[in-house]
């Protein structure tokens, strides 16, 4: 009797159960079909068609114009510093002066041995003219005047010798006064009096020519190709008229211009190393220091340009959400150029009728009903994100 009164309520509280999770179901049906229904509040922009310069930017850094390593070449301790760190030196100036004495040892050495040698030269010279008369007349064999004239000629190859020793002990003499190779500036780790020197191997200093400098940078293989094109025919590009922006937002008051290009694109990058050369007259760049370069490749008759924040970066891939049929958007892949101010250049992907997402689309994906509301170029400056998914993009 119990047992059946147990199993009816088991039934009824298992009815009861299932009858609340269906009707749990039901209602998270129906709020999922309402929330399915409701447009996603977005910002949106006309895509912009005119007539625009094709200016790439490249970041680079300033290397000095020349730069080189200051080595004793003689061995010797250091006796005189006549700089400081970081002084400008002129073409020629004495840096350091090495201790002179066993150089001037070996010039005298040398100045006596050349001595002798002259002497014996003198002396064999004499000779050799003598027996030759000597022989002319009979007097000694021919096996004797050659003999004599061999002594000859072998004092005239010591009298070169000795004076090439010499020449070998004075220059190691001049080498002992360090003198700068170029004008420019010297840095402030260079060694002082006292220190002891290795011919060959110490770096006394390292000095550095930075009037003018370069801006070294890396151009991909198709941008290459494109500023080749359009320097070529002439239609507004300027390989001579570039354009630095330094780290704090600066433009450097000097044009520069292509000097040097490198023989072959690198294989591991894809990139072709090329360095702007700068004037640099205040010193105003340094080496080591962070630079943009502006080069303008022409300009682009009806260019597509899209806001920089309405790309959305996937798989490596670049898209723009359009608003589409419905206010529906409808995700496009695209393939982009080099930035203009806060827009970027749309190589294609786009044919320029489009209205393009510019806040917002990190809340919808492909698909989605947008309730959108239009901005204008001039808010880019202005207006506020709201969960926008791009990413700025950088050359």
């Amino acid at each position: 009797m119990f047992s059946f009164i147990h199993l009816c309520k088991a039934k009824r509280a298992l009815a009861a159960a299932l009858a609340v999770g269906l009707l749990i179901t039901l209602a998270g049906c129906g709020k999922e079909q309402q929330s399915g229904g409701q447009a996603t509040l977005v910002k949106t922009m006309q895509v912009i068609n005119r007539d625009t310069p094709i200016v790439y930017d490249y970041t680079g850094f300033v290397k000095a114009h020349q730069e080189m390593e200051l080595r004793a070449q003689v061995t010797g301790q250091i006796t005189g510093k006549f700089f400081k760190g970081g002084d400008t030196v002129t073409a020629g100036q004495v840096l350091y002066s090495i201790d002179q004495r066993t150089y001037l040892a070996d010039v005298l050495n040398a100045q006596a041995a050349l001595a002798n040698a002259r002497a014996a030269q003198a002396n064999a010279s004499v000779n050799a003219e003598r027996y030759i008369k000597l022989y002319e007349q009979g007097a000694v064999s021919k096996q004797t005047m050659d003999d004599a004239v061999m002594q000859m000629d072998q004092s005239i190859a010591s009298v070169e010798a000795q004076e090439a020793l010499l020449e070998i002990a004075r220059i190691n003499m001049s080498e002992t006064n360090v003198t700068a190779p170029f004008s420019g500036r010297i840095d402030t780790t260079a060694l002082e009096v006292g220190n002891y020197v290795t011919a060959g191997s110490t770096v006394l200093a390292t000095i550095s020519d930075t009037d003018p400098v370069f801006i070294e940078i890396s151009i991909a293989e198709p941008e290459y190709l494109e500023l080749s094109k359009a320097n070529s025919v002439g239609n507004g590009a300027s390989l001579d008229n570039l354009t630095a922006t330094l780290s704090d937002g600066s433009t450097y008051e000097l044009k520069g211009r292509i000097a040097e290009v490198n023989r072959g694109i690198n294989d591991t990058t894809g990139t072709l190393t090329v360095k702007a050369l700068f004037d640099n007259p205040n010193r105003r760049l340094l080496p080591g220091m962070f630079a943009h370069v502006q080069v303008t490749a022409g300009v682009k008759e009806n260019a597509i340009l899209v806001p920089q924040r309405a790309i959305v970066e996937m798989m490596y891939k670049k898209f723009v959400y359009i608003v589409g049929d419905g206010n529906k958007a409808i995700m496009k892949e695209i393939v982009i150029g080099p930035a203009v101010g806060r827009l970027f250049l749309v190589e294609s992907g786009l044919t320029g009728n489009e209205s393009v997402v510019t806040e917002g689309t990190g809340k919808i994906t492909n698909g989605a009903l947008l309730n959108p509301q239009s901005m204008t170029e001039a808010d880019l400056n202005t207006s506020e994100t709201i969960g926008n998914n791009a990413t700025g993009l950088q050359k």
